[in-house]
């Protein structure tokens, strides 16, 4: 019974990723009007992460991150140097709670890799975060057809209408449509969470080894051509989840019938996003499933008449992927706005590395220090990771991730086969 109430509490968590609630604390205003850039939020998995850590040391009997080992080290050197960015930092509360949020996550990841004690948990949690995406593709689907927010509470659903300045729209044949946000703060995050649900889902079929090269190829595409997964506490925990399940080699089981149905409805959901980055990841992801499926050895009839029968499905999505590839093809005009959008932001961020090369501006204060006498919706962070990384932490700061992450792929690599 207790290891029901466990398994259950699990799930719950898993559901409650996709399903955020925040509360504003406090939010700085630029130009007279609150930046969610420079918004301090309470969320709900801010408060899942404590516990969770909590947990863990009461477990463990150790605080995470506290070995002798390089990494460890160098998280803590990391962590000190981002408190030290509050000495310039222009709102020093912004920087000290998100260094607090990432201590939190990267403690709880760290402990976990390391102990490998708690794969049935973390299956339970992944299994939760995909029924919880499947919530997701509802209130997407509800949300298209009406072209408005569906009623749900303030602090979990945006506000959406086409006559709504800020709102992400498209247009498509000379039609502006929303694109659906389900309950994320944008579409960008909703198809990332998505095409992460997608991966989760396919890595029982494809294995570990393609799944966690979708992984990493969907980490760096959207650290390149966005910010989220570096600005979103949800796009964060979502791809540490994910990178979790992958490396204790965690595949998730579901009915034949309801895993057709997740991956219908999570195509859906992330087309209906409208994000032209994640259409390119769901074709990439999708050739890699189905090629891999079909290339499987044969050892009974049945197994042939399998493949038979998937090429039909294979023709479809072909078809209906290239479709709405070449859909996006013809707005030309915002694809290329897009673009311009983003090389605006690169000419801010370069001006700001230059002056704060070393030292950086401080985590989470990209947006106030952005120079004055612009639009509204130019204050918003560079779309493209690295570079945000190196304008908020500087060289100094940026250089310690950069060999924490390769200390931590080079051990991925090598590492445990050295010690078989």
């Amino acid at each position: 019974m207790r290891n029901k109430i466990k398994l259950l509490i699990c799930v719950l968590i898993g559901l409650s990723i996709p399903f955020l609630i925040r509360t504003t604390i406090l939010a700085y205003p630029i130009a007279g009007v609150n930046s969610p850039y420079l918004t301090i939020y309470l969320h709900s998995l801010d408060i899942i992460l404590a516990l969770i850590f909590g947990y863990l040391i009461w477990s463990s009997k150790k605080i995470p991150l506290s070995s002798s080992k390089i990494v460890d080290k160098l998280w803590i050197t990391l962590f000190f140097w981002i408190f030290m960015q509050l000495l310039w930092a222009k709102h020093p509360l912004i920087t000290w709670i998100w260094v607090v949020r990432l201590y939190l996550l990267m403690g709880i990841i760290g402990y976990i890799i390391k102990s490998r004690e708690f794969i049935k948990e973390i299956t339970w949690i992944g299994r939760g975060f995909v029924i919880g995406m499947l919530g997701q593709a509802l209130i997407v689907i509800t949300q298209m057809i009406l072209q408005k927010n569906i009623g749900l509470p303030l602090v979990v659903e945006p506000t959406l209408s086409r006559e709504l300045a800020g709102v992400a729209k498209v247009s498509i044949l000379d039609n502006i449509l929303i694109r659906a946000y389900g309950t994320f703060p944008h579409p960008n995050i909703l198809a990332f969470a998505g095409i992460m649900a997608l991966i989760l889902v396919y890595n029982r079929g494809i294995g570990k080894k393609q799944a966690v090269m979708l992984y990493i190829l969907t980490l760096v595409m959207a650290g390149m051509f966005d910010h989220y997964i570096m600005t979103s506490i949800q796009a964060i925990i979502i791809a540490g989840l994910v990178g979790i399940s992958l490396n204790l080699n965690i595949k998730l089981d579901f009915a034949q019938n309801i895993n057709k149905i997740i991956i219908v409805l999570l195509h859906t959901l992330i087309i209906l996003s409208f994000s032209k980055l994640a259409l390119v990841l769901l074709l990439i992801t999708d050739c890699i499933y189905l090629t891999y499926f079909w290339n499987k050895k044969m050892f009974y009839v049945e197994q042939f008449k399998n493949k038979i029968k998937s090429l039909p499905r294979i023709i479809i999505n072909s078809v209906a992927l290239i479709g709405i590839a070449i859909l996006w093809i013809l707005p030309y005009q915002q694809i290329l706005d897009t673009i311009l959008k983003r090389v605006f932001y690169l000419q801010d961020a370069f001006v700001m590395i230059q002056s704060n090369f070393l030292l950086g501006v401080g985590l989470g204060q990209y947006v106030a220090n952005l120079s004055d006498n612009r639009e509204f919706w130019q204050y918003e962070p560079v779309h493209n990771v690295l570079v945000l990384l190196l304008s908020e932490l500087g060289l100094i700061g940026a250089s310690i991730l950069l060999v924490i992450i390769g200390i931590g792929c080079y051990t991925l690599q090598y590492g445990y086969k050295k010690q078989r």
